[in-house]
């Protein structure tokens, strides 16, 4: 094979410089093997077309081909310039890919098989079985295993017959050389097979006599009679009959050369060693993993002891064998020692000598296996560590310090701990994406339980996502999944998956014990807990989604007698918890979860989560007081990840009459839903929890009301404004409560922003008097907002110098205290002034500032204001068809975000939209609105940076 090499002899693979290219889609894979099927000349458009779609193409069937090829060429080619293709090229009248037939492992297959039977004409006996030999190691399972169409099925069954002739020539060969007694077992597995292949069934009977098994020889054509006849009407060939006379009268003739006898140096002191076991032959196909693999081929390439570790399920084993078999070192033979039925830790050696075919006659275990194993290179799997794994430790440190040619790979649930060691994970499998690895795995694997699964629907497919996402992408869960639609419908499937260990109580009989079901593979992990690690196991079941360290000590501290965080790291060691060294997270798989909850009775769950909902109580009210700082991007960080643990709290504590502290976390949560966009959650929450708790401590509720209209703002909800603000205002106790200051400011922006007139000059007392309370709180960083609800008010006033001087000073303010909202809004309010006095250059400056300051903040329901108000802008600057650009997108993005900005800002923004519609013809305002629909939130805001001229956000937002 040459640098770049197409295999299709097994899944349809393309390597580069020895690495595999990405894994395609179904569609480009189907494309790709009808290329290779004619590889080297060209095939036409509609021969392709007929190919890839089984004859029933969709509408713009050219425009998809087209845009196929294109993504393979990238990938064939990805450091070709101007589209200098020359591997996969438009001939006329199709496309061809120019390859040798050395680049292509079916055309290298067929050719060496032709060169065998050359050989074996000229009795060239030892060269034909060399190159025979070659052509079947090129075979990695069933040709386009992975391709499913029509064509593909014909060419490999066809490719399957060549295949066969291979093993049959191989095994005459084999018999010629005098090595009958090696093939009986492989004969006698292919006869079963292909049975009415009378060419093995010829091979088998002439090993077994060769071998001095007359009767079984014989045995072999009655069968082989029997069969043609039932099956065909037939009798057996001349040759078949021929041999079955030959041996019935022992003809001489028959015993062919001498075997071969390979026999052993002898080696002093060395117990007798036989050939280990070949590693099993896989029953089902390899899927996914390309990269742990290639991680595995490296490492194992540099180190001498790797671990695999991974949760039960994961498919450690699987991955380690298929290793084995592709990234072994050169000259080193994959050995496995499969540890998992070994009961007692001190028959671990006794294992090892087993498997590698060494002899017990005498003496210990392990001081037969140093000498058996010095200069052998042997790369040792040793699998299933972690029920003995100090056991299998020391062992290994033993070998591998007396055997410089042994290499070890194990896998284990935890690490062996010993210096040298390289650990590397084995997770769940991507899930959840139609085109993940575990979809793959699941299709692959149901291909026989449901054939119709072949070509899978749409509907189909999201069905599919949905049960191995639920699964965790677990491996062996994905296949017991596939494995229920020998008895189940994919909709019953997927509509029980809830119910995981009753839906997965199946398994394969021949499966270890431990790996038959989904409940034993998991309890094989809890039943290498002590009572304290599994208290702690329960424990952090209550957490949804990940969680932090200073959760667990909260909610299993009580009960651990110390030394929390060092039982978690033990449950992270084995597999049972896993660790997200980026976010200084952990996270509990929702399979291993489920299973900690079923061990709970209601008194320990309940007395968990109430722990759970009180700990995430305090931390929404530690973190709320953070948010408008300058430092506040940590808060921020922990309040997005804990999202999952914070719905989870409020839901227990409302179900159990806790309104408290479901108000608690609720009104502690008001600024963050306001800035992320949460606002339809947010005000469903707080409406629950203020009316389960009506009695709440008075600072308590009114947070919460202050929270409530916040988010009443963002929908545009004026009379909820009111009734908050003034419920808050009149319940505070006096003039030093913080959200006193903060419902004073927001009543008076509320009031300028939508025209009211203030006959009595409410806004200003509301002003002037939340200043005061926010200087007695120690609130420096109201008087930003301070400033800028002064200029809201100067402007609804019709005082434009007035309001950009109080907008200079907002900015000043809020640049000095980091609170980017409140410098984010005065943009905003600037960028209206502008607007109003015709300045449509400095509106979109402002705004510009406006929206990339909320973009870095991932704050949505600003980015949308912003975006309003830029389309009011760019037809200020006269720029019309631009602003209904952003029209449409804000239309799209609204229902994404869920907040429509028009519903916050009425009076302003049903001016811009009239504004903008006005300067259009309707055709034309309409067109533009389609562009913008089109658009994601990123796309937008470059559009407003660049009318700005100013750069374009670098990262997207949260």
């Amino acid at each position: 094979m040459t640098a770049r090499s197409f295999r299709v002899l097994g899944p349809v693979e393309v390597w580069n410089d020895g690495r595999p290219v990405p894994r395609q889609t179904p569609r480009h894979r189907a494309v790709l093997a009808a290329l290779l099927v004619d590889a080297g000349t060209t095939v036409p458009l509609d021969v392709l077309v007929d190919r890839v779609w089984n004859g029933q193409p969709p509408t713009a069937v050219l425009g998809t081909l087209q845009a196929v090829i294109s993504k393979l060429r990238r990938e064939l080619e990805p450091d070709a310039v101007g589209g200098r293709w020359e591997v996969l090229v438009t001939r006329d009248p199709g496309y061809r890919l120019e390859v040798t037939p050395e680049d292509v492992d079916a055309l290298c297959f067929t050719s060496l098989l032709r060169a065998a039977r050359g050989h074996a004409e000229r009795g060239e006996v030892e060269a034909a079985r060399t190159a025979v030999g070659e052509a079947l190691e090129l075979w990695r399972g069933p040709a386009y295993a992975d391709v499913a169409e029509t064509f593909a099925v014909e060419e490999a069954a066809r490719l399957e017959q060549l295949r066969l002739d291979a093993r049959e020539l191989a095994a005459d060969l084999d018999l010629r050389l005098g090595r009958h007694g090696e093939l009986v077992e492989d004969l006698r597995a292919l006869v079963r097979a292909e049975p009415l292949r009378e060419g093995l069934r010829r091979s088998l009977m002439l090993a077994l006599y060769r071998a001095g098994r007359q009767a079984e020889a014989l045995t072999v054509y009655d069968e082989g009679r029997r069969l043609l006849a039932e099956e065909l009407g037939v009798d057996p060939g001349r040759d078949l009959q021929t041999l079955h006379e030959r041996i019935l009268r022992q003809d001489a003739e028959l015993a062919g050369p001498p075997a071969e006898v390979r026999l052993p140096e002898p080696r002093p002191e060395v117990a007798p060693v036989r050939a280990a076991d070949p590693l099993p032959a896989p029953l089902t196909t390899f899927i996914g993993r390309t990269r742990e693999l290639d991680t595995l081929a490296a490492t194992l390439a540099d180190r001498r002891l790797v671990t695999l570790v991974g949760p039960g399920g994961s498919g450690k084993t699987r991955l380690a064998l298929e290793a084995a078999r592709r990234a072994a070192p050169e000259g080193f033979t994959p050995a496995l020692v499969e540890l998992a039925g070994v009961g007692d830790p001190a028959l671990v050696d006794t294992e090892i000598a087993t498997a590698l075919g060494v002899t017990l006659a005498a003496g210990d275990a392990l001081g037969l296996l140093v000498p058996a194993l010095q200069g052998r290179p042997t790369l040792l799997v040793l699998d299933n560590c972690e029920h003995v794994v100090d056991a299998a430790a020391a062992v290994t440190a033993t070998l591998l310090a007396r055997c410089p040619e042994l290499r070890v790979l194990a896998t284990s649930r935890q690490p062996l701990g010993l210096p040298g060691e390289a650990v590397l994970p084995c997770g769940p499998m991507p899930a959840g994406d139609v085109n993940s690895d575990a979809v793959r795995l699941f299709l692959d694997r149901a291909r026989l339980a449901a054939p119709h699964l072949a070509e899978p629907t749409d509907e189909e497919l999201a069905l599919i996502a949905g049960v191995c996402a639920e699964l965790d992408g677990l491996p062996l869960a994905v296949e017991l999944a596939a494995a229920c639609l020998t008895t189940l419908p994919l909709p019953e499937v997927a509509a029980r998956v809830d119910d995981r260990f009753g839906l997965l109580a199946g398994g394969w009989r021949t499966a270890h014990p431990h790996q038959r079901t989904l409940a034993a593979t998991v309890q094989w992990s809890v039943d290498l807990l002590d009572p304290r690690q599994l208290a702690v196991f329960r424990a952090v079941s209550v957490f949804a989604g990940s969680f932090a360290a200073d959760g667990v000590e909260a909610v299993a501290g009580p009960d651990g007698e110390g030394g929390t965080l060092e039982l978690l790291r033990a449950l992270a060691g084995q597999s049972l918890v896993e660790v997200d060294h980026r976010s200084a997270r952990y996270r509990m798989l929702e399979t291993l979860r489920q299973y900690a909850d079923q061990l709970m009775d209601d008194d320990e769950r309940r007395v968990l989560r109430d722990r759970h909902a009180a700990f995430l109580a305090d931390l929404a009210e530690r973190l709320e007081g953070k948010l408008r700082r300058r430092d506040g991007g940590p808060a921020w960080h922990r309040l997005d990840a804990e999202q999952p643990n914070l719905r989870a709290a409020m839901a227990h504590a409302l179900a159990t009459g806790q309104g408290v502290t479901a108000l608690r976390i609720a009104g502690s949560l008001g600024w963050y839903w306001y800035r992320r966009g949460y606002v339809a959650e947010g005000r469903q929450w707080l409406a629950e929890a203020l009316t389960a708790a009506p009695d709440a401590p008075v600072p308590v509720r009114a947070q919460a009301l202050l929270s409530d209209a916040l988010l009443a703002y963002l929908t545009g909800d004026v009379p909820s404004i009111w009734e908050r603000t003034n419920e808050l205002i009149t319940i505070s106790p006096g003039e030093d409560e913080g959200n006193l200051a903060l419902a004073l400011v927001l009543r008076g922006f509320v009031r300028a922003l939508l025209g009211h007139v203030d006959k009595e000059n409410e806004t200003a007392q509301d002003v002037a008097r939340g200043m005061a309370v926010a200087e007695r709180c120690g609130i420096d960083w109201v008087r930003s907002e301070i400033a800028m609800t002064l200029g809201q008010f100067s402007r609804a006033d019709g005082n434009p110098d007035a309001a950009l001087q109080h907008l200079d000073r907002a900015e000043e303010l809020a640049r000095q205290f980091g609170h980017t909202w409140a410098e984010c809004s005065a943009q905003w309010v600037r960028a209206k002034v502008h607007i109003e006095l015709g300045h449509g250059p400095e509106a979109l400056t402002a705004i510009a500032r406006t929206t990339l300051l909320a973009h870095d903040d991932g704050d949505r329901t600003s980015m949308l204001a912003g975006l309003l108000t830029a389309a009011g802008a760019a037809t200020a600057a006269g720029l019309p068809r631009v602003g209904a650009v952003l029209l449409g997108a804000i239309e799209t993005l609204s229902r994404l975000v869920g907040y429509d900005p028009l519903r916050m800002d009425p009076v302003d923004g049903q001016g811009y939209v009239a504004s903008t519609q006005a300067a259009l013809d309707p055709q034309e305002y309409e067109a533009a609105r389609a562009e913008g629909r089109a658009m994601d939130m990123d796309a937008a805001i470059a559009l407003v940076q660049r009318l700005a001229g100013r750069p374009e956000p670098a990262v997207p937002a949260r």
